[in-house]
């Protein structure tokens, strides 16, 4: 039996439909005919998808008589670049793409801001679809209209709220995803049953283990449940000056960590990261008085329990505060010189913490076991 979900997002002229299924030859051409203009797309994906989800892509798309016109990138973080947004948009239009044409975003994270990005600027704005790839990007990075490319000095500084004309999410694709990236997606689940969900955190508990198993069932749940609460926190707040920062748990000190380890050390998994950050924000809404003990630990363990980091000991590398609070320094959510964080009242129950300064942040994560 086929499972669908279908979850708008109302945004006025900029709304768009989440379509969540596990068979995306029923409903590739359907959302697609209703968006394009003329029977030509351009899919952007990368080298790793490429050769495992593009070919049946393709074959839906010349069944139905769609010219496709295909540019493959860099797998990886690098390709959120200046230099590759340049080239990826000098490609396009050598391919002689037009103002009423359509982008499709085929792949992760990184495919989807990328794309977006380029779809928002070229021609001051065409039309683009997310195919999301990843268990991370069908729950979080498709959904919202985030769009960006990163620098030197962190991730995501330079990017515009752009939303697509559609999301459509298959879980059986996940199947081509190493266990790791399962993995790493399913932390940003856990993250929205964290900030908002109690009742999730409880189901999540239960059929943790099956998720990471891939069953189709338990993924269609946990993909439109993550999907629905982040559709009506972007429906309130689409360009992020209030509540959608409840979205940031877990990554103001996830991306700070994500940078260092993945400029300095072994690397990690954004995911990974963000997961690591969600049990600093519990632990720091501890000592903060704000969160139980126990709910810490029960936030802890399912983060542990699914394969995440728990612990500075476990990353197997030497972090200092100080490398942190500089990073910090440079995070687009600074005010005043003060950090702006994600932090609990308990589980289901995140709220935001303006005017954290350094000096808090640094005997916390001394308090920690960084250096």
């Amino acid at each position: 039996m086929k499972k669908y979900k279908n979850i708008d997002i109302d945004l006025k002229d900029r709304s768009y439909r989440i379509v969540i299924n596990d068979n995306i030859q029923e409903t590739l051409f359907g959302v697609l005919s209703e968006i394009i203009s003329r029977p030509k797309v351009f899919i952007v994906t990368d080298e790793n998808v490429a050769g495992f989800v593009l070919p049946a892509i393709r074959k839906i798309l010349d069944d139905e008589k769609i010219e496709t016109q295909v540019i493959i990138l860099p797998p990886g973080e690098k390709s959120k670049s200046f230099a590759q947004l340049e080239g990826l948009i000098e490609e396009l239009l050598n391919l002689k793409i037009e103002r009423q044409d359509t982008l499709i975003a085929l792949g992760g994270g990184v495919i989807g801001d990328l794309v977006g990005f380029t779809a928002s600027i070229i021609f001051r704005g065409i039309d683009f679809i997310q195919i999301p790839t990843t268990l991370l990007s069908q729950v979080d990075s498709s959904v919202g209209g985030k769009t960006a490319i990163n620098m030197a000095n962190g991730k995501n500084l330079v990017g515009a709220f752009y939303q697509p004309k559609a999301v459509i999410a298959d879980v059986s694709l996940l199947v081509t995803l190493p266990h790791r990236e399962i993995v790493s997606g399913y932390a940003e689940v856990i993250k929205y049953a964290v900030l908002g969900n109690k009742k999730f955190f409880k189901w999540l508990k239960h059929n943790q283990q099956g998720i990471l198993k891939l069953n189709t069932d338990l993924l269609v749940k946990a993909v439109s449940t993550s999907c629905e609460m982040k559709a009506r926190i972007v429906e309130k707040d689409e360009s992020e000056k209030g509540s959608r920062a409840l979205l940031n748990l877990g990554h103001t000190f996830g991306h700070a960590i994500e940078n260092k380890l993945n400029n300095d050390g072994p690397g990690i998994l954004h995911g990974e990261a963000v997961g690591f950050g969600m049990c600093l924000s519990a632990q720091l809404s501890n000592q903060m008085n704000l969160c139980t003990t126990s709910e810490v630990n029960e936030i802890i363990n399912l983060i542990k329990d699914a394969g995440i980091s728990t612990n500075i000991s476990e990353l197997n590398y030497n972090l200092e505060a100080n490398e942190i609070i500089s990073i910090l320094s440079r995070d687009k959510k600074r005010k005043d010189n003060k950090s702006t964080l994600i932090l609990l009242n308990g589980i289901g129950e995140a709220f935001i913490k303006d005017g954290v300064d350094d000096n808090t942040i640094k005997e916390f994560l001394l308090s920690v076991g960084f250096n």
